[in-house]
């Protein structure tokens, strides 16, 4: 899975294959990337959790995903459960690995290079970054500059995950009674001065 932000667009992508349990991420926000390999199991509890931390307003996933008008179960859930999120389609051939790897050789910081060492053998986190990079320079009709982004990599070794209505009912990213209200637990922490800040403070 994929997502990028840039200014005001945030966008996510997810390539999956129904023999091949990882699901992987990868977003970039103004002068930052990040992809991320996520093992869920079949109801996609952390897929789920981690796009509604995110809260993106395009999601992006393969044609495959909703051919003739036969959705995965992950496009329905996406569907259903991200009602803020535009759901965008975009051609399988986008999702390419080797052009993965060859934007963030080209894009990345120098002192960020070793990513690509974590990253060459991830078939999906390459595949989806490919389609995202692809999809934000079309729309915004923007290319990036060589050397532009910190792209790091996250496992999902070392995490803790909470199913998204115990987070709700913990008010740990909203309050539950009137959203617009910073009582909650993200809103005490969250002492950014930018919206960019914002998003990597809930990110994490």
């Amino acid at each position: 899975m994929s997502s990028i932000e840039t200014g005001s667009r945030r966008s996510v992508t997810d390539s999956l294959s129904r023999s091949h349990p990882p699901k992987s991420l990868s977003y970039v926000t103004p002068g930052a990337g990040c992809t991320a390999v996520i093992v869920d199991s079949q109801t996609y509890t952390q897929v789920m959790m981690k796009l509604q931390v995110m809260q993106p307003i395009e999601v992006l996933m393969p044609s495959t995903a909703c051919e003739a008008g036969n959705m995965t179960v992950l496009f329905k859930m996406i569907s259903n459960m991200i009602k803020t999120a535009n759901m965008v389609t975009v051609h399988r051939k986008y999702f390419n690995e080797a052009k993965g790897l060859s934007y963030i050789k080209e894009l990345c910081l120098l002192e960020y290079r070793t990513v690509e060492l974590e990253v060459s053998t991830k078939y999906y986190c390459l595949a989806t970054a490919a389609a995202l990079i692809k999809y934000v320079e079309y729309i915004q009709d923007a290319v990036y500059a060589p050397g532009f982004l910190k792209v790091t990599f996250q496992g999902s070794e070392n995490t803790a995950m909470i199913d998204i209505s115990t987070a709700e009912n913990l008010e740990l990213l909203s309050n539950a009674h009137n959203p617009a209200s910073a009582q909650s637990l993200y809103g005490v922490l969250n002492h950014t001065k930018t919206p960019s800040g914002g998003v990597f403070s809930r990110t994490k």
